[in-house]
């Protein structure tokens, strides 16, 4: 006989198989269902057990009956058929993309070492830094990284042009900033040797 624990864990499968059969996340989840990412999260682990309701509402989500959820063997529903509600998180997930949780602030630690490294010592879009960045790092947007310059510390060292690369802005290390006129768009970005000497 199965015990509870291997229940909670099958259990589990089946949640994430259908968040990632419909490209939902954990927060999405836990919003359609009134709960919180951590939660859903542990119940896609198998560390808590379920209360009848619970597993009524995350079913719901995907217009199915809870036995039906739980079951391996049971087909996928169609996108069509699934409420209103969670069409509208799916459509609006596609067009967030997944977020990526940075647990070991990853992306900050590396906008500092070129900081420090002076790649922002000539205006640079967030797109540049990007692409400086180590490999490791290529799933991540550009906009966190402008997120990331116009807060605390940063801003105190980072400062944002008001001329701009289509419609990028450009950041530049303030001590540099009085060598960059507002209107200037000209010769903003490091050479090739710089940005080698940069990631070396």
């Amino acid at each position: 006989m199965y015990g509870e624990a291997t229940y909670r864990r099958e259990y589990g499968k089946q949640v994430e198989k259908y968040l990632k059969a419909f490209g939902l996340t954990e927060e999405d989840l836990g919003k359609l269902i009134n709960s919180s990412s951590d939660n859903v999260r542990d119940i896609v682990q198998g560390v808590v057990g379920l209360s009848l309701g619970k597993m009524i509402k995350i079913a719901n989500v995907f217009s199915v009956h809870y036995y039906q959820f739980a079951d391996p063997a049971y087909p996928l529903p169609e996108e069509r058929h699934l409420s209103s509600s969670t069409r509208k998180k799916i459509e609006k997930r596609k067009s967030m993309g997944v977020v990526v949780r940075d647990n070991q602030n990853l992306l900050a630690k590396e906008l500092d070492r070129l900081i420090t490294a002076g790649f922002l010592n000539k205006p640079v879009t967030a797109s540049a830094i990007h692409q400086a960045m180590d490999p490791g790092l290529s799933n991540r947007n550009p906009t966190e990284i402008s997120n990331l310059l116009l807060k605390r510390p940063r801003n105190q060292l980072i400062a944002k042009l008001a001329a701009k690369i289509g419609k990028q802005n450009l950041y530049v290390h303030r001590d540099f900033l009085p060598h960059y006129k507002p209107q200037q768009t000209l010769d903003l970005f490091p050479s090739a040797e710089q940005e080698d000497r940069v990631l070396k």
